[in-house]
């Protein structure tokens, strides 16, 4: 086994195991580092890959957060679902003829990732078990988002899907039961991400500090307690 093929089995060995509120650094990336494994970084807000744009590197998205949006033809856009890292970009354009990416995916975090050449990753795939058993991990993951984004907007009502999102934050946060929770998120942000409108989002938030699940600030941060938090839990669908 080359050097490099070492450096991606334990680049991948890092990361298979996420734990929550785990960050990982650059420092973290530098031993794996090599000719077909190069760092980079995408600011908050900014592009990781645009719509229509072809397959030239497999994404690792080791730390931060990413949206992937869609557009309509009409100039509508939403959100498919929000991902955060540890995540691979790229894997069914590399296995299958078509290289297309249909979505803009954009980072709404500060994200730290790495570049993996196409070649490179696919000779790894033939010849080493973890990086395929990696491969369908990662879209078996993208294939629950899809089933789950699909059935929370048929059979959840926006209150429900609220209380599912507020309980993902403090997931991601940590799930940590004896601190508050505080989510600095814009309601048109949450809106697309639940697929309602921002009304219905405001109704939602409403109906839950009116039964004292959550406060809000005048700057629409949304905050819990660690009792709020409890309750969420046992409530969440």
């Amino acid at each position: 086994m080359t050097t490099e093929f070492q450096q991606l089995l334990g680049l991948l060995r890092m990361i298979e195991r996420p734990v929550p509120g785990r960050k990982y650094s650059s420092k973290d990336l530098q031993p794996y580092l090599n000719q077909y494994i190069t760092m980079v970084r995408y600011a908050k807000e900014k592009p990781i890959i645009m719509c229509n744009q072809i397959l030239t590197k497999i994404i690792l998205v080791v730390e931060g957060e990413f949206c992937l949006m869609r557009s309509s033809i009409k100039g509508g856009s939403g959100m498919i679902a929000r991902v955060w890292g540890p995540e691979f970009l790229g894997i069914p354009q590399l296995v299958t003829a078509d290289k297309v990416f249909y979505s803009n995916i954009i980072a709404s975090s500060n994200c730290l990732a790495v570049k993996i050449d196409c070649d490179f990753f696919l000779e790894a795939m033939h010849k080493y078990a973890p990086v395929s058993f990696a491969c369908v991990e990662s879209m078996s993951r993208a294939m629950d988002r899809n089933y789950t984004h699909i059935e929370r907007l048929n059979f959840f009502s926006a209150r429900e899907n609220l209380l599912y999102y507020i309980h993902r934050k403090w997931t991601e946060a940590g799930a940590n039961e004896n601190e508050p929770l505080c989510i600095a998120e814009k309601r048109t942000v949450i809106a697309s991400e639940l697929g309602v409108t921002i009304r219905t989002v405001c109704r939602a938030l409403s109906e839950l500090k009116d039964a004292g699940l959550i406060t809000t600030e005048n700057n629409g941060n949304i905050h819990c307690t660690p009792e709020q938090i409890r309750r969420i839990c046992e409530l969440n669908p």
